[in-house]
């Protein structure tokens, strides 16, 4: 299988602090991560110059894998691939150690059908040495509405036909916290949904909590402030803490000024710089050979 992606490196001279594995959500592509000309609101640029090697990754099913077989579509089969791929990175100078050690620490970023691909690699054995998970827009309930249009959707395709609610309000925040090119044909980030992986999406509110208990790795877990796609108000990052009991910690936030597609807003840059301290975070936890967080657990809402 040949996947694509979009790379960024530390420069010489950075200390480097492990390969941050950036996973997109559905309908999306690598590009997610890293717009052509806004890179104020990427995660690679500053990932890279704090010191992380960063692959955000066009999931298996997209970019340069699109088309690929039905059963190779599904979530657990995307996990299946993305390991071996981590093994392989791990094996080269992309995901290794500088001193040729081993591999380096890695620690994954992903949002919304990207983060059920994200959780489900944290609650495998293979990850059990993941550093850490943060994910942003993770669908662990859906609206009755929401519920509606996901059956209303034919299932016989290779790709989604509709995922029905695809209007602005539903995946972004109000006017003025996102660039409105993003809405036009040149400027979307945007790709057909594999349909295994729809269907395994459409059932993550019954198989979500059996993943989320376990999970080992510490999570930082974001909802948007302006959230439509889904059922996000505060009873929701409070349940993803008790499903997280194995979890060495976990850490929920309320993103203020964004939609679903937190990275394609204004305030990208504040989330990424927040998923950024937590992976620091977690360095530290790991020299220190600590498997509580420094801080207590709890919400925010900054």
């Amino acid at each position: 299988m040949t996947l694509s992606g979009l790379l960024a490196r530390p420069k010489p001279g950075v200390r480097p602090r492990g390969l941050l594995f950036a996973l997109h959500g559905g309908g999306s592509r690598a590009a997610y991560w890293h717009r052509p000309g806004a890179a104020e609101d990427s995660l690679l640029v500053p990932a890279a110059a704090l010191g992380w090697t960063v692959l955000a990754i066009d999931r298996p099913g997209y970019g340069a894998s699109v088309g690929l077989a039905r059963e190779r579509q599904g979530l657990d089969a995307q996990v299946d691939v993305l390991f071996a791929l981590l093994d392989e990175l791990g094996a080269t100078g992309v995901g290794a150690e500088p001193d040729g050690s081993g591999p380096a620490p890695v620690f994954l970023a992903a949002h919304s059908m990207g983060a059920l691909v994200a959780l489900r690699m944290a609650a495998d054995k293979r990850g059990r040495d993941l550093l850490g998970v943060a994910v942003g827009g993770a669908p662990l309930r859906y609206t009755p509405e929401r519920l509606a249009e996901f059956a209303a959707v034919p299932t016989e395709g290779a790709f989604v036909p509709s995922m029905g609610g695809g209007t602005p309000d539903t995946f972004f925040g109000p006017p003025g916290s996102y660039d409105p090119a993003l809405l036009t044909r040149a400027g979307r980030v945007a790709a057909a949904v594999p349909m295994a992986e729809f269907l395994d999406v459409r059932e993550s509110p019954y198989t979500l909590p059996g993943v989320l208990a376990r999970v080992s790795a510490p999570v930082h877990w974001t909802v948007a402030e302006f959230e439509r796609s889904q059922v996000a108000g505060p009873e929701v990052p409070a349940e993803a803490r008790e499903l997280l009991v194995g979890a060495r910690w976990v850490e929920t936030h309320t993103q203020r000024g964004v939609g679903h597609n937190i990275s394609l807003h204004h305030a990208a840059r504040a989330y990424h710089l927040r998923v950024l301290a937590f992976a620091e975070e977690c360095l530290l936890a790991r020299a220190a050979g600590a498997d509580t967080a420094p801080e207590a657990i709890g919400p925010s809402d900054g």
